[in-house]
């Protein structure tokens, strides 16, 4: 009979992944079906990030399926074949917070060195091939290994039995045995180290860093921006940076959250046996990545439902407009107004999947940013404003904006 704990993580962790899966479907269909949002290198990654964390939420959402029937699960009916099936898209997932590293690094290529949206496109196979083939090397390595059994709330990198002696402690001579007793997963926290948690941990430090490196340069660039142009709209400047600040931790608290207590619980389990309770909030935070994203992705898009008052008519707006598009028509649900007009607060409301994507607005939004083919009529008119030797980016926009605004 199951325990309390197993009942509440079987429970809560569904919770989260159907939140998850209604998250990153509602992003899907916000990329997919906007023609401007398929031309944005930024916004094809952050599809890419989410069918990873849609796809891996299914199979959460469904485990009772792939879990074996001895594994004392609740509910299981699955076999051996099934529990690899699991494993392997649980381990490809990995390619999803290597996608996150990508992202951050694209735009700090256009924020502090100044790289265009087209110089970031020939660079983008490799924002693909990177993650992908670690997802699909380590996953099909893992697999060959016979590495994929029963764990704690899925089938991944385990030992079977739990409890069995890897070879590695056999050859360091902490035991009486031989040769390992493992019939599957030997050296399984070896494995789990290598393929997922060390490039997650080098991915947050990835992430902390390229943020401090892109607050300095935006912090820099609105104050050589407010001493070369002194408009009036000074006020709304310190609001868009705060604005882009807030949405920076929002985004890092999202991932430290999700990642947090799988973080405590591997770490707790190279000493001594994990806590019931640290395992429930393990396997119940990191289901909700793609709820976390969601959230952050529709935010602004949120604030522009001034048709409904009440909040949960707002969010049912949202999901009714990107899920059942095909019987819904709002204008604001529109990817041709998702960029704020002059008397909106927030920024880049094309649903923005990363903090550093508000940062690419910087002070370019408070002069008024050309939006769809006016963008690219833009890019151009910096290239050739590069080429007579004049200033880019916050001057073009000046220009731009005296041109086209008379």
């Amino acid at each position: 009979m199951s325990s309390p704990a197993d009942l509440s993580l079987f429970f809560l962790q569904k919770l989260a992944c159907i939140l998850s899966a209604v998250g990153s479907l509602m992003i899907i269909s916000q990329v997919t079906r906007s023609q401007f949002n398929r031309k944005k290198t930024q916004q094809r990654l952050m599809l890419c990030i989410s069918i990873i964390d849609f796809q891996t939420s299914i199979v959460w959402i469904f485990t009772p399926l792939f879990m074996p029937a001895y594994s004392g699960y609740p509910w299981s009916v699955g076999n051996r074949a099934s529990c690899d099936t699991q494993g392997f898209i649980v381990q490809f997932s990995s390619a999803g917070f290597l996608y996150m590293c990508c992202l951050q690094f694209m735009y700090l290529l256009m924020i502090k060195y100044g790289w265009k949206e087209r110089e970031i496109t020939k660079l983008e196979k490799w924002f693909h091939i990177i993650p992908n083939a670690f997802g699909i090397v380590t996953a099909t390595t893992a697999l060959v290994l016979k590495q994929y059994n029963a764990a704690n709330w899925d089938c991944w990198i385990a030992p079977l039995p739990a409890d069995c002696t890897s070879s590695y402690e056999v050859n360091k001579g902490n035991t009486e045995l031989t040769e390992t007793d493992c019939i599957r997963g030997d050296m399984a926290n070896i494995f789990r180290f290598a393929f997922f948690f060390a490039p997650l941990w080098a991915s947050i430090l990835f992430c902390i860093v390229t943020m401090i490196v892109v607050h300095r340069t935006m912090k820099k660039s609105e104050l050589n921006f407010q001493k070369k142009y002194r408009f009036s709209q000074n006020s709304r400047n310190r609001q868009v940076s705060d604005e882009v600040k807030k949405q920076s931790i929002r985004y890092s608290l999202a991932f430290f959250i999700v990642w947090t207590f799988p973080t405590l619980a591997r770490i707790v389990q190279f000493f001594k046996e994990v806590h019931p309770v640290l395992v429930v909030l393990s396997g119940t935070t990191i289901g909700l990545q793609g709820f976390f994203n969601a959230l952050i992705y529709f935010r602004p898009r949120y604030a522009k439902c001034v048709k409904h008052k009440r909040w949960y008519n707002k969010v049912w707006a949202l999901v009714h407009s990107t899920i059942f598009f095909c019987c819904y028509n709002d204008d604001y649900t529109k990817d041709s107004v998702d960029y704020v007009g002059r008397t909106s607060s927030v920024i880049n409301t094309e649903g923005t999947s990363m903090s550093m994507t508000a940062k690419s607005m910087g002070p370019q939004q408070i002069v008024g940013y050309p939006e769809g083919k006016d963008e690219e009529k833009r890019e151009e008119k910096d290239d050739e404003w590069h080429s007579n030797g004049e200033e880019g980016d916050a001057t073009t926009q000046v220009k731009w904006t005296s041109e086209t605004q008379g």
